[in-house]
């Protein structure tokens, strides 16, 4: 596994990478309060069946791609960077495989939605396609999954960032060696400040209202029930929003931290996902 910088829209995104550099991309969007080091376990394997994985860290988590303002944070921003990021690993509107995990499955489940033609293949873990919290949110689930949600409030608190930062990494109850590189790359003022817009950000963002479609590519959704923000009404409703072959997969022994707490399973379920719809037409 490599490290390498991506230079797109203006910005130096830091990435981690593996395979050869002509196999078909895999584009792998990371978790808050994580970065790109959280898919590490998955991306050697991965590399073994001859694709290129590219983990990118996310605006705000690195230091070439950290504007200062909280408008640079809203959902479109994010989207725009992972296509001009697939522009420059793979070509210039090329197709990928994508996966991303908690915020990066925010991400991902819009960008899938918006540009079929660019993704091959899809996977989710945590949160669920918008549109099936869109629809508990009108259900007798409503409640349950609201407080679920009620954490962000504090998360986009000014001055907050330090102590929700630590906590989480605390809860997990990983290795020092699985949480000590997001300590180095966001343990600063200026980077956890940056990093929790995302949660600001959402107040003014003018998409938030606006549901995306159904995707329409083989999509995997795995959920990890120790998560807490994510209710099972919600992540089984997910399956209304794929137009296409889906698989349901629950992860029992995983907090949000899932690529780190259960890598062994995730990565098969990864390789069997791929194995099964990756092919040339």
């Amino acid at each position: 596994m490599d490290q390498i910088e991506i230079e797109a829209r203006g910005l130096t995104f830091s990435a981690h990478c593996d395979g050869p550099a002509d196999g078909p991309v895999i584009i792998m969007l990371h978790g808050l309060p994580r970065t790109s080091w959280e898919w590490h376990h998955q991306m050697r394997p991965l590399a073994r069946m001859g694709y290129r994985t590219i983990a990118p860290d996310l605006r705000g988590f690195c230091p070439g791609a950290r504007p200062a303002h909280v408008e640079a944070y809203v959902i479109s921003e994010f989207m725009a960077d992972v296509l001009a990021i697939a522009d420059v690993v793979a070509s210039e509107g090329a197709a990928f495989h994508l996966m991303g995990t908690s915020i990066g499955a925010v991400v991902s489940w819009r960008v899938a939605a918006a540009n079929p033609e660019r993704v091959r293949t899809l996977v989710c873990i945590n949160i669920p396609h918008p549109g099936a919290l869109a629809e508990i949110a009108q259900s007798d689930e409503a409640a349950e999954q609201a407080l679920r949600m009620s954490y962000m409030e504090n998360s986009r608190k000014e001055g907050n960032e330090r102590a929700t930062f630590e906590r989480s990494l605390n809860r997990m109850g990983l290795p020092e060696d699985e949480t000590n590189p997001y300590r180095e790359a966001l343990g600063n003022d200026a980077a956890l400040r940056t990093v929790y817009h995302w949660y600001r950000a959402i107040d003014i963002d003018p998409d938030r209202g606006r549901l995306p479609p159904p995707v329409t590519m083989p999509t995997l959704f795995l959920w990890p029930p120790g998560a807490g923000n994510v209710s099972r009404a919600s992540a089984e409703a997910n399956r209304h929003y794929v137009a296409a072959p889906y698989r349901f997969e629950i992860l029992e022994n995983a907090f949000n931290y899932a690529l780190q707490m259960e890598p062994e399973r995730i990565t098969a379920l990864l390789v069997e996902h791929l194995s099964e719809h990756d092919r040339e037409d």
